[in-house]
């Protein structure tokens, strides 16, 4: 069974635990966004991955509803119809194993201290987890899809841990084999994301901001590693000002209570409001001009019209090893 992956392994190994041309590795990928649903597919050409083809089909108003604790799709077959709209013009016809990259809001994300898990065998590791984390997730934690990465073994560092309430990943996965796919990797997008952004051996602190549709994620890194990550969503992130101004606390709770000696790297996906206006509004308080996050660099680059719809598909296919 797949699971809500945080995409990361431990230092030394590289961000992910397979190998870039792995035989078995997805080569299709499925991104949900709050109103559209797009289809990535690379090909192998030599050594290196390649895209072959890339859509997005915009969903009607009333399709999706992005949620923790409740099903998200609201109208399962005009989400399945749009799907299969995009896998048709990107020439798959089923019988796929894909990577299926959601919406960060239908996901928890949280950094636990490696001292609170003092083994490091897998079931021990579930298992403290899941009691770590069973009053800070609004479901029943035994319905939880969970997923974890380690950043090493040294006390100080910490343990990504992913939740999902089951049902809300199983809803996904069944639209998927209904269409003949099977999800041979379900993640969240700002973790993927942050995989582009940070690749192995990033150094120094850095800044991401995933903007889209209904949410916004800022995740700061040390040497690579994520020391804080927060989704906010709704009211709070309804326009650019709301945004900048919880980018702004981010970072000063940065800065005071992390010890935060100043972001080097700052870079922005924006999917719903136009890139370089994003990268010029949050500027004054980054510091500098953050970059437009290019998701698609081991990919030999991105089709104009979805370099930002499918940053997160295009991470998630592109990772290095």
């Amino acid at each position: 069974m797949s699971q809500v992956m945080a995409p990361l392994a431990a230092r030394g190994r590289g961000w992910i635990q397979r190998q870039f041309l792995e035989p078995d590795r997805p080569t299709v990928a499925i991104e949900v966004r709050a109103s559209s649903v797009g289809v990535l597919r690379v090909r192998r050409d030599k050594r290196r991955l390649a895209v072959n083809a890339a859509a997005v089909m915009e969903l009607p108003p009333g399709t999706l509803s992005l949620s923790l604790t409740q099903p998200n799709i609201l109208d399962v077959p005009r989400f399945r119809q749009a799907v299969h709209g995009a896998l048709e013009r990107a020439g798959i016809l089923g019988g796929a194993k894909v990577a299926l990259v959601l919406p960060d809001a239908a996901a928890r994300v949280a950094l636990v201290p490696a001292v609170e898990v003092p083994t490091r065998k897998a079931a021990e590791i579930d298992e403290l987890l899941r009691f770590r984390l069973r009053k800070s997730i609004p479901f029943e934690v035994r319905e939880a899809r969970l997923a974890y990465a380690l950043a090493g073994d040294r006390s100080a560092d910490t343990i990504v841990a992913a939740t999902a309430f089951g049902p809300v990943v199983d809803q996904y996965e069944e639209v998927c084999r209904s269409l003949g796919l099977e999800p041979g990797l379900v993640e969240i997008a700002g973790l993927a994301l942050a995989r582009a952004a940070f690749p192995p051996p990033a150094s120094g602190e850095g800044l991401l901001v995933n903007w889209d549709e209904g949410y916004v994620t800022i995740v700061l890194t040390r040497n690579g590693w994520p020391i804080l990550l927060r989704t906010l969503s709704g009211g709070s992130v309804a326009s650019p000002g709301d945004v900048v101004r919880e980018v702004s606390s981010t970072l000063i709770y940065y800065r005071e209570r992390l010890g935060g000696s100043g972001v080097t790297a700052a870079f922005v996906r924006s999917a719903v409001f136009p890139p370089d206006d994003a990268v010029e509004a949050l500027a004054p308080v980054v510091g500098f001009v953050p970059a437009v996050l290019d998701a698609w660099t081991t990919l030999g680059g991105a089709p104009a019209e979805v370099s930002q719809g499918l940053a997160a598909a295009a991470a998630s296919l592109g990772a290095p090893a």
